[in-house]
């Protein structure tokens, strides 16, 4: 995919000529015979801040590299009657392609698009062990994200291999399919080792899941490691730790400056990276070169599991503050 991606670069820094087939597009073998393609993604929330800015930094610069225009949008709410209406909003616009995020049954929409000439794109990638190549009859011409299910598992082996008897989960929104997703994979490694565990409902709102999790360690001190499905939880399982004053190990997800800022400090011990920055640049170059070549991986992109820790947390901070990771 690198290499694709670095002869598609190559072939916009040239000038058009003969060799392109008369077409004028400066992509030889180009399909649309260089138009001006416009690729639209479908985010969640404003992208001036947290995940869904790293994402559009990702898509944003995709579109530099590959001389298409991207274009960001995203509902008032979360749910998915206003999703789907935006996603409808921008397919009246006849793009060129568009990326949906899986928050509930999309294929109907997908479909529409794919009727409509419009290539589709999806966030997450599903895990290696439920799917791990391409369906043949997939609507989606990619799907990118981190394999969920992987990065709980990894979690939990870390904290088994550093002796932990008892492990829970706090998830910061039950019913959120991606987390769900992750703690069973903190369950399934956890129980393999003979290793105590716990689901433990958690919030959205840092100071709840830190009453919540405080609550629960009082009640279990047998518990020595937990992990948290988010940002905002991850914040409140590490003022919980505090709290109690007793050691835990902790862990969390997706990068931010102050999850970074706790792991250098050592109020965190690591944090599960779904490098959200590539989920939106793959996304768009899959899409492009699937508009322009018929393209398609046989496999799906996975952004993760990567983890920052003490060993990275240095080096991965700069680029926490310019938006890349």
């Amino acid at each position: 995919m690198a290499a694709a991606a670095a002869a598609v670069l190559l072939a916009g820094c040239q000038s058009s000529n003969p060799a392109t087939g008369g077409s004028g597009s400066a992509y030889p073998g180009d399909l649309t015979n260089g138009k001006r393609l416009t690729i639209y993604v479908a985010g969640l929330a404003d992208p001036s801040s947290g995940f869904f800015r790293v994402l559009n930094n990702g898509a944003q610069q995709a579109g530099k590299d590959l001389g298409v225009d991207v274009k960001y949008v995203y509902p008032a709410s979360v749910d998915l009657a206003s999703y789907t209406q935006k996603i409808q909003e921008a397919l009246a616009t006849k793009p060129d392609g568009i990326l949906f995020l899986g928050i509930g049954d999309l294929d109907a929409v997908a479909k529409q698009a794919t009727a409509q000439g419009v290539a589709v794109a999806f966030n997450p990638a599903p895990p290696v062990k439920d799917q791990p190549l391409r369906a043949a009859d997939d609507v989606y011409v990619s799907r990118v994200g981190a394999d969920e299910y992987a990065a709980g598992s990894a979690a939990a082996q870390r904290f088994v291999d550093k002796g932990a008897k008892s492990v829970i989960c706090v998830q910061e929104t039950v019913g959120d399919g991606t987390q769900t997703q992750r703690c069973q994979g903190v369950s399934d490694v956890a129980r393999q080792a003979g290793v105590a565990y716990a689901h433990v409902a958690g919030e959205p709102d840092p100071g709840k899941t830190a009453t919540i999790t405080e609550a629960y360690l009082r009640a279990h001190p047998n518990v020595d490691a937990m992990v948290a499905t988010g940002q905002p939880a991850t914040a409140g399982i590490v003022a919980a730790k505090t709290a109690v004053g007793r050691p835990v190990q902790t862990a969390g997800f997706d990068v931010s400056p102050d999850i970074v800022s706790m792991i250098q400090k050592g109020d965190l011990d690591f944090t599960m990276d779904q490098q959200g920055w590539w989920r939106g640049y793959m996304s768009v170059l899959e899409l492009v070169h699937y508009v322009r070549y018929r393209l398609v991986q046989s496999n799906y992109f996975l952004t993760g599991p990567a983890i920052v820790d003490k060993t990275n947390a240095d080096s991965v901070a700069g680029l926490v503050s310019a938006g890349v990771r």
